[in-house]
């Protein structure tokens, strides 16, 4: 059929062919569409086929490993298991009598124990060797030297205390190491000046009497002094 081709015909079938265009657009969007969810879901089965199929070896071979552990654990239980028992009683043998062929010997554990019948009888024919023990005695270690100590003679032995601004000194003469109490004592006063090389003494007492007044500095009290002295009966020694 032809048609008059005038403007209004001209929009009319523009029209009309974008309508169909737009129809086929619809199709074929609506078709990929569906498309995709299909591909979408074969890849979701394909994987989640693989996963279970990973988890399934997984498994398997855990409890492989479990089973090898285990196997081994139980295996070594029973190998170092130990079973002991003690037997208790009395064995008869029969015959009573026995005869042994030349060279053979008889022996037992080191750990058992053997009873016999007080009525029993041993019969030997033959050589009988006892060993008997060796004892040995230990000689006498001959007796050491006693170290002699030597005696010291001609000795002081000195005790100091503060006092002041120096020290009391008392001395305790010995003439021998052998002595229990000192032949004589002493005691006195000593006190280092600003040089080194000069020093202040002064006698306080001897053998437990205080020396007579002498001229002394008017700031040295001699009976405090003395009661600093360190005697030997008092010291207790």
């Amino acid at each position: 059929m032809d048609l008059i081709p005038t403007k209004l015909n001209q929009q009319l079938s523009e029209s009309i062919s974008k309508k169909m265009s737009a129809e086929m657009f619809y199709i074929s969007g609506r078709t990929g569409f569906w498309r995709a969810i299909g591909f979408g879901f074969l890849g979701l089965g394909l994987g989640g086929a693989i996963g279970l199929a990973f988890f399934g070896y997984s498994f398997v071979s855990r409890n492989s490993d479990n089973l090898s552990v285990l196997s081994s654990a139980i295996s070594k239980a029973f190998s170092d298991l130990q079973i002991r028992g003690n037997a208790v009683g009395s064995v008869d043998i029969q015959p009573r009598e026995l005869t042994l062929a030349k060279g053979q010997t008889v022996t037992f554990d080191e750990t058992s124990r053997l009873l016999l019948d007080p009525a029993a009888k041993i019969l030997v024919e033959g050589e009988v060797k006892v060993q008997t023990p060796t004892i040995s005695v230990p000689q006498s270690a001959s007796p050491r030297s006693k170290s002699l100590t030597p005696t010291i003679t001609n000795f002081t032995v000195f005790k100091s205390v503060p006092f002041e601004k120096g020290t009391i000194q008392t001395g305790w003469m010995f003439l021998t190491s052998a002595q229990r109490a000192p032949t004589s004592q002493y005691c006195y006063y000593t006190e280092s000046a600003e040089n080194s090389d000069v020093s202040l003494r002064i006698e306080v007492g001897a053998n437990e009497q205080i020396e007579s007044p002498k001229k002394l500095a008017n700031s040295f009290d001699q009976s405090a002094a003395f009661a600093r002295c360190v005697w030997f009966k008092k010291d207790g020694r």
